[in-house]
């Protein structure tokens, strides 16, 4: 990788076993979290919120391995808009409410350079192959833990372009609120996911003690879909301020 591509890099890392439970949700809920610059992208008519769930690996900052910060869980929940890059040409984005890490260096690095609503959370995960099925279990202690569970099959299959899932894992571009007159850009770089079938999930989450009171709503409705994707190698280039 030549030197120019290697100075855009801010974190490079595996992406495993990406849980997502994903709610309609009315956009004007939505609208004080907008980035500066984004308007709510809609799929089928619909606004989404999603809370995802997964494991990082191998994890690099800098191109560096951070000792003991290499290997951890990350809980967030985010919602879907896009960004008029040119007359007529839109760019879908992710922008998040508030994401949580199990160490207090990561939230730090997050909300200093990238201006993320991270916060720190004690984490666990349980990952588990029967020989039939995958077991997929994140969770997260905050007063009380709040966990997300999918069975689903050992195979993985490709995904289709006009599926759920490829809106869901099609955003490759996050960003996030600075201020009432800026927000950060940043590029993620990574494969097309395959995805597992979803045999069953559990989802025991209070989204008003994790995520805010404007999202308490979610704790009693049913997820419109619930998908697991297998994950990959991924990067984080440096941000922009636009």
């Amino acid at each position: 990788m030549g030197r120019s591509k290697q100075s855009k890099i801010f974190l490079k890392a595996n992406w495993l076993r990406l849980a997502s439970a994903n709610y309609i949700i009315d956009p004007s809920i939505l609208h004080e979290h907008l980035p500066k610059g984004t308007e709510l992208e809609s799929h089928n008519g619909k606004y989404f919120i999603s809370l995802v769930a997964f494991r990082y690996c191998e994890t690099r900052l800098l191109n560096l391995r951070i000792p003991f910060h290499q290997i951890f869980e990350e809980v967030n929940l985010r919602f879907y808009v896009k960004r008029e890059i040119s007359r007529g040409k839109w760019r879908s984005e992710v922008a998040f409410t508030k994401l949580y890490f199990p160490k207090r260096a990561l939230t730090f690095v997050a909300r200093t350079m990238y201006k993320e609503n991270y916060e720190t959370a004690k984490m666990k995960h349980f990952w588990q192959n029967n020989g039939t099925e995958l077991l997929t279990s994140y969770g997260l202690k905050k007063n009380q833990w709040h966990n997300i569970k999918i069975i689903s099959s050992i195979d993985t299959q490709t995904i289709d372009l006009n599926s759920n899932e490829h809106f869901f894992s099609k955003h490759f571009w996050g960003t996030s609120q600075v201020n009432s007159n800026s927000a950060t850009v940043y590029k993620i770089e990574h494969p097309e996911w395959r995805t597992h079938r979803v045999l069953d999930y559990d989802i025991s989450f209070d989204f008003e003690k994790v995520f805010g009171e404007e999202f308490k709503q979610l704790s009693f409705l049913q997820p419109d879909s619930v998908h697991l994707f297998d994950g990959s190698e991924i990067v984080v280039n440096r941000k922009s301020i636009v």
